[in-house]
């Protein structure tokens, strides 16, 4: 089917209920568009968006090069979805933080199971909510924010989350505070049979409270 439109000003235009009209184009040819709802909206409500978040008191993010991160989310073999993330929260709880910065590190060909052949030889756990409250679908995904993750080989260093961070105690005063959000927007996939862990290149020491939101889409 081809789709045509015409190219004016929309500001000049005003149609009534039950109009027909040509689909307006800016003058790069490109369609013009307007969201009705919000970005993730189709998909939170078809079911499709999930979240994981550790316990309130958050975990100690680990330093990268160990074999026990804390916050690992992996798409096993044979899930048959892409993880495509779309937000990631992080808040400080607890504890002195020295200076540094969290990022991702990734362990590929970590299979569907636990063995001296795959990523894992212990696999924590973690709970997963869908964005739309009570709906059926299930994640596919494993998430490990409780008990004990152990890699067979430490991650590969994959991408910042761009968070850093300076010494800090509970006593610190700090206003007005601040906030940790890193946004995807499509550019971050994990195929089945991978894995990210949420780590820090030094010994930051920090206590957080971590939330990952997701999007399980069709291979």
């Amino acid at each position: 089917m081809l789709l045509s439109g015409t190219i004016f000003n929309p500001s000049n235009a005003s149609s009534a209920d039950g109009t027909t009209n040509a689909v307006n184009q800016g003058r790069a040819n490109e369609m013009l568009v307007a969201e009705l709802h919000g970005k993730y909206f189709t998909q939170c409500y078809r079911g499709n968006v999930f979240y994981s978040s550790t316990a309130s008191g958050g975990v100690i993010i680990p330093i990268s090069t160990t074999l026990t991160p804390t916050y690992s989310v992996w798409n096993p073999s044979g899930s048959g979805k892409l993880l495509v993330p779309i937000t990631l929260y992080v808040g400080w709880t607890a504890t002195t933080a020295a200076l540094g910065s969290i990022l991702w590190t990734s362990t590929t060909n970590a299979g569907s199971g636990l063995s001296s052949l795959s990523g894992f030889s212990a696999f924590g756990s973690s709970t997963t909510a869908n964005g739309n409250l009570g709906a059926g679908n299930a994640s596919v995904m494993r998430v490990a924010s409780g008990g004990t993750t152990t890699l067979i080989a430490a991650g590969t260093v994959y991408r910042s989350t761009g968070f850093s961070i300076t010494a800090t105690t509970a006593a610190t005063s700090v206003a007005p505070g601040w906030t940790w959000r890193d946004d995807y927007d499509g550019s971050m996939i994990i195929p089945p049979g991978n894995a990210v862990h949420l780590m820090a290149p030094t010994a930051i020491a920090i206590t957080a409270e971590v939330t990952l939101v997701w999007a399980e889409v069709p291979l």
